[in-house]
């Protein structure tokens, strides 16, 4: 698997305006009305944990180690180091390790820069897997997909995953039209970020959001294909500054245990 080409923006997120590009709030980046400051920033962080902890517990969550992909500067990590007994925060921009570096002095919590090809850890090594705000923005819906195989490959018999990413649906009787209609406006916007990034990459213009989203059928297929169970789509409330309540859906899994069928 090569890597993914949202690396290219969000290596320039990183470098550009690492806060906003983890969490971009209206006004709060650096030339907004009101841009983060670290302690703001964390505090949001601490602001969404609490709600993903109390549904990911009542998931059932094993609290021995755990693996986040797209750590970005921290705004998760901090309080996942507080929760697990080990954290592995994975990103494929150096800038933004560093700044979660030089905010996140926590001795459980190690740092891991990727090119988003597979993830740096053994075989069964860890107890759950988080991402918060990154699945979204990769340039494909197969490098998700990729990410899947390897969060079974490093998870153990038992190990939950809580996954943030954008679900639909489609009508059954208007499957084909919707997908048909979805794939020309996915290729169209797909076109017009690979122009973007190839600015990016001469030193033109800044970085942007570029995202995708998951069909369920699909995904659930897969899950169980590779071997998850008890899979889950919840849709909840996050609160914050984004003008009150607002809902966003999450991916629950569980690996089953060898000799255990996938499926729930």
């Amino acid at each position: 698997m090569r890597p993914p080409r949202s690396n290219i923006e969000w290596s320039s997120w990183g470098a550009w305006d690492p806060l906003y590009g983890v969490a971009s709030l209206i006004g709060r980046n650096k030339r907004g009305d009101h841009p983060w400051t670290d302690e703001e920033f964390y505090a949001y962080g601490a602001l969404n944990w609490n709600e993903y902890r109390r549904q990911w517990e009542s998931y059932g969550v094993l609290r021995r180690s755990c693996v986040e992909i797209g750590c970005g500067a921290g705004r998760i990590t901090r309080h996942l180091g507080a929760y697990f007994q080990e954290v592995h925060a994975v990103d494929v921009s150096r800038d933004m390790i560093d700044y979660a570096q030089r905010n996140i002095d926590l001795p459980n919590v190690s740092f891991h820069l990727t090119d988003g090809s597979a993830l740096p850890l053994a075989d069964g090594s860890v107890s759950a897997a988080f991402s918060s705000d990154v699945f979204q923005h990769f340039s494909r819906v197969s490098f998700a997909e990729h990410y899947l195989v390897e969060l079974h490959r490093v998870l153990g018999e038992g190990a939950s995953l809580m996954l943030h990413l954008p679900i639909y649906t489609w009508p059954g009787t208007l499957s084909r039209t919707f997908s048909s209609l979805y794939r020309l406006r996915s290729t169209i916007d797909s076109l017009h970020a690979h122009a973007r990034r190839l600015l990016l990459t001469l030193g033109f213009g800044h970085p942007f959001m570029f995202g995708v989203k998951y069909e369920s059928n699909r995904l659930y297929e897969l899950l169980c294909d590779l071997g998850f169970r008890d899979v889950e789509i919840r849709f909840f409330e996050n609160s914050g500054d984004r003008g009150g309540l607002y809902f966003r859906s999450y991916l629950f899994a569980r690996k089953s245990p060898v000799g255990v069928s996938g499926a729930s």
